[in-house]
């Protein structure tokens, strides 16, 4: 019931441990940042993000170990091998990220209906560099959640399909917490979510994802100065306030929560959808059970189908 015939934990039970150690994670790391920074809400960041992106590693490697008796490259094969081409698809998914963003704030910035103040100084460059070191931890930490160990596990015992349908779900669902949530913000987030869920089993690495997810963040709240899912923190460059009907400024939510960030993930969607990627291989799924190893490869392989062209594999190893 709870084990197949290789010892391992089947991948439901997986998920649902490994989604509750993830949430538990959050919960610890949130409490010990805030015990640490008090009211200083950039330190609170700066402490919470990476410490949970740490944790979530560490506890995946030890479900790895001990519920799918993985024994090496367990870092890799939570979606980040160092195989032929990372740091490619990390920049690409970075550039991508950007553009999607500026396609969504352009509206704004053609009618006019935005004002900018603009922050200097040595004390705001080293601000800047914080937000940057924040947002990038806070991305992986969210990929290693929604996309990395949990969703692999959930894929394995569901489906591609109905992984992203759950993960999705839980994506937009977490994000409801954050200021000003609302409605069109929640569906736009989960929109985003099949689009990063996508570009994973497109690569079978975090890297495009994670790239994607940390390239909108910091070109909309550091670049741009606009709220990031609700949240000003990340403003500490320039600090734009916007005026205008709310399905094209997304109100105090931000563009995630408007018509123009949802055009933008669609178009987003088509482009990780058709775009040519070499996909990550070798730890696709754990070496101990082959038929899933061949499912997954047969999934992977239904996307590159249906965007076009069959892509081929490169690998030189992993972690």
């Amino acid at each position: 019931m709870f084990t197949t015939s290789t010892g391992r934990l089947r991948p439901v039970w997986s998920f649902v441990i490994s989604i509750v150690l993830s949430f538990a994670a959050y919960v610890i790391t949130g409490v010990i940042a805030e015990a640490v920074a008090g009211q200083h809400y950039l330190l609170l960041e700066v402490i919470s993000r990476p410490l949970v992106a740490l944790l979530l590693i560490g506890v995946y490697v030890w479900l790895l170990t001990i519920a799918d008796n993985l024994h090496d490259h367990r870092i890799a094969a939570q979606g980040l091998p160092l195989t032929l081409g990372w740091r490619q698809q990390f920049v690409t998914g970075c550039l991508l990220g950007s553009t999607l963003t500026v396609l969504a704030v352009m509206p704004i910035a053609v009618s006019g209906s935005g004002t900018l103040s603009f922050h200097h100084g040595i004390h705001t460059l080293l601000r800047a560099g914080a937000v940057l070191f924040v947002l990038l931890a806070g991305a992986l930490a969210e990929e290693l959640m929604f996309r990395g160990y949990p969703f692999q596990r959930l894929e394995e015992g569901i489906g591609a399909l109905g992984a992203i349908a759950v993960f999705s779900v839980l994506f937009g669902g977490v994000h409801l917490l954050n200021p000003s949530a609302s409605v069109w913000g929640l569906t736009n987030t989960v929109l985003i979510g099949i689009l990063l869920a996508i570009a994973y089993l497109r690569t079978r690495a975090l890297w495009l994802p994670w790239g994607i997810h940390f390239g909108w963040n910091a070109t909309l709240g550091l670049v741009c100065g606009l709220p990031v899912s609700g949240i000003r923190t990340f403003n500490v460059l320039v600090w734009t306030s916007t005026t205008g009907p709310k399905w094209m400024t997304g109100g105090s939510y931000g563009i995630e929560a408007s018509a123009t960030g949802t055009v933008a993930v669609l178009i987003g969607l088509l482009v990780i959808w058709k775009m040519p990627i070499a996909r990550s291989a070798g730890y696709v799924q754990l070496a101990a059970d082959g038929p899933l190893a061949a499912a997954g490869d047969a999934a992977a392989g239904a996307f590159d189908q249906v965007g076009g062209e069959q892509r081929v594999e490169q690998d030189d190893g992993g972690r």
